[in-house]
């Protein structure tokens, strides 16, 4: 028993696990859908230099698709970085960075979603840095990447060319920085601080939520160090000071774009505590459904999400337990540096989803800085338990690891991000139904909600060259002239506004055919008969 108790506190099977996600990282990085908001990294990445769709042209699918390598664009590192900036981002440090990695790498969109891969390989050491050098265990650290490494809310977003991963990646780091900076009381320590703080908050403007934590955690608890930190924050706001003069003059934009997170009836109070919960648990479980709306969780309770539920319950329990355990054995500095992790930015979604009506913390790629907190606190409880001889909760170690691994082979086996939602599927089948044509000519406006980003999502995802695409304007009445009917099998109306359908009738009148497939978008055929 002695053996197999000092056996437990080695890195050896923590290792293990985390060769095992690490591997899954690398299992068909290409399989799942190349989404809207992946499609609008390439975008950003550009400078901004937006895709161009030539009105009344007829191009080949490649044209389209041949967009999304920016090599060949020829555009230059600095016309990039003056497009980007002279924008407005929330976001905007993930794309210089993408700049240089896809000159170096490549520009296929396979090449975008691998830049995530490298940064959550290089986030593990920096992950066990913090958790040793916070709980001065290093058993504390490798359960800690572990965990990390085979989590699937981690391996959604390691797998996706966003911003996310990367931070995660800063934000671990600033944590860590922190905590050595107080420790050394060295200037250089305060400036290493200072520089991730900067790239944090340029990778994120939620990162200062975060920098408020810190804030508070440095006031109550290091109280010898208040003038020494709020010079350092006066700093970091320095050298942010111009985003936020660009994102405050652009404000209005900014709440406009935002205004999707809106719902139409009253938001209960409750609505942003359990998302936020859910969040917490699909650290660990992440079964089925990417999330369920607070407003049809009873409509989606099929016997599958019975299950689900029961699992996610039992989750949530072991996270309250652990957090419950670390208020009580852990030093107060400890305990306050993880809470200040979880609550300020626990009560900021809560505050914003019930003064704006809205449903923001349901969006869980936001919530990622909080899931930090998390991954500290379990690794506290699972290390303390071991170093105490109690073999035992190595049990409760297996089955995070074994609902984490069910969890990531799940989500590996759909093509879309949502796993719960038909609505992605139907762009996968948009993709699929034109490929079938032998060489159709699809029309379009490009009117659905996602407007040019919707139909470069199916457009990528088709896998024939013998597809056309025509861009027209929806009151042209000369459409009919423009279309050499002889040239196609097919003729389909996609992604059409409804003046643009009406005009097409007026012209083509009894050739205009609704389509029917149920597993498509709405779309028409004009008839060559």
């Amino acid at each position: 028993m002695k053996y197999f108790q000092h056996f437990l506190q080695k890195p050896w099977l923590y290792l293990c696990i985390v060769l095992i996600g690490v591997s899954l990282k690398f299992y068909r990085p290409d399989y799942k859908l190349f989404w809207f908001d992946e499609i609008c990294t390439i975008g950003h990445t550009s400078g901004n230099q937006f895709f161009h769709s030539p009105v009344n042209e007829i191009k080949n699918i490649s044209f389209y698709t041949g967009q999304l390598h920016l090599k060949n664009r020829e555009t230059t590192l600095g016309s990039q970085l003056k497009g980007l900036f002279s924008g407005t981002n929330l976001t905007p440090l993930h794309y210089p960075f993408l700049m240089i990695w896809y000159r170096t790498v490549g520009d296929d969109p396979i090449h975008y979603r691998l830049f995530s891969v490298f940064i959550f390989l290089i986030t593990l050491p920096f992950l066990f840095l913090l958790a040793r050098t916070l709980f001065q265990s290093g058993l504390a650290g490798w359960i800690a990447i572990s965990l990390y490494a085979v989590s699937p809310y981690i391996h959604l977003y390691a797998l996706e060319a966003r911003y996310y991963i990367l931070w995660a990646f800063f934000l671990i780091i600033w944590h860590y920085l922190l905590l050595k900076a107080i420790q050394q009381q060295k200037l250089k320590g305060w400036i290493a601080y200072s520089i991730i703080g900067v790239l944090a908050l340029y990778t994120s403007v939620f990162s200062g939520i975060i920098l408020f934590g810190h804030a508070l955690y440095v006031w109550f608890l290091h109280k010898n160090l208040r003038l020494k930190y709020s010079m350092v924050v006066a700093v970091i706001l320095i050298c942010y000071s111009p985003w936020m003069y660009s994102i405050f003059m652009n404000s209005q934009q900014i709440v406009h774009s935002l205004e999707w997170h809106k719902i139409s009836s009253e938001l209960p109070i409750w609505g942003p505590l359990i998302n936020q919960l859910l969040g917490f648990v699909r650290v660990f479980s992440f079964y089925k459904e990417y999330f369920l709306f607070w407003d049809n969780i009873n409509a989606l309770m099929s016997p599958s999400l019975i299950l689900e539920f029961a699992v996610n319950l039992l989750v949530l329990v072991f996270i309250v337990i652990c957090f419950i355990f670390l208020m009580k054995r852990s030093k107060k500095k400890i305990s306050w540096f993880i809470v200040l992790m979880l609550v300020p930015g626990f009560i900021f979604f809560f505050i914003s989803d019930i003064a704006r009506n809205s449903i923001t913390s349901v969006w869980l790629r936001y919530l990622i800085f909080n899931t930090i907190g998390i991954f500290l606190l379990v690794s506290y409880y699972l290390s303390q338990k071991l170093k105490d001889g109690k073999s035992i909760y190595i049990l409760f170690y297996a089955g995070i690891i074994l609902i984490s691994l069910i969890s990531v082979i799940t989500i590996s086996k759909h093509r879309h991000w949502y796993l719960g939602g038909s609505w992605q599927q139907k762009f996968i089948e948009d993709a699929r139904f034109f490929s079938q044509a032998d060489h159709p000519l699809v029309i379009t406006d490009y009117s659905h909600w996602l407007g040019m980003g919707g139909a470069m999502v199916v457009f990528n995802e088709c896998d024939s060259d013998a597809i056309d695409i025509l861009q027209v304007s929806a009151g042209d009445k000369n459409l009919k002239e423009r279309i050499p009917m002889d040239t196609y099998s097919d003729i389909y109306v996609f992604h059409a506004s409804e003046a643009l359908i009406e005009n097409l009738t007026e012209q083509f009148t009894d050739q205009m055919q609704a389509l029917t497939h149920e597993d498509i978008s709405p779309m028409w055929q004009i008839n060559l008969n």
